[in-house]
């Protein structure tokens, strides 16, 4: 069984499914979880001033999440480490992975990607392409018959 679990957590519904299915797989198996958020860096030019967020806020929203993610886990009894890093999503949370010497990377099938994930290929599916340890790609809801 997994002993090492890592949550890609972007608060996005996929990702509380995935951080669900994680915890349900911990709680099993006495494993280990981390839940990791990722800092997309900002594109080089905004189209607009107001696409900039505030550095308070975007450190407030990442609190939220790990706050999100810790109180989720202690409902279930488990207990994560949460941690938000700078980076690509995918590759972040490859080399998260790596770091930790996780054996599984649960992941939600769609996060908050969008239009780029529809044109260059989602998180999961890159995630997916470059892990060196297994990875459950919790489907979406729409995706459950």
């Amino acid at each position: 069984m997994f002993r090492r679990i890592l949550v890609g957590f972007d608060g996005s519904p996929g990702a509380r499914r995935a951080l669900h299915y994680a915890l349900q797989l911990a709680v099993s198996s006495e494993s280990l979880v981390w839940a990791l958020a990722v800092k997309e860096p900002l594109p080089r030019y905004a189209a607009r001033a107001a696409e900039l967020l505030a550095e308070s806020d975007v450190r407030e929203h990442f609190e939220r999440l790990e706050n999100e993610a810790r109180s989720e886990a202690a409902a279930a009894g488990v207990p994560l480490q949460a941690e938000a890093v700078q980076g690509h999503a995918s590759q972040a949370i490859v080399e998260y992975a790596r770091q930790v010497n996780a054996d599984l990377i649960v992941i939600g099938q769609h996060g908050h990607g969008g239009v780029l994930d529809r044109m260059l290929g989602s998180t999961s599916d890159r995630v997916v392409d470059t892990a060196s340890c297994s990875v459950l790609v919790v489907p979406s809801e729409r995706h459950r018959s």
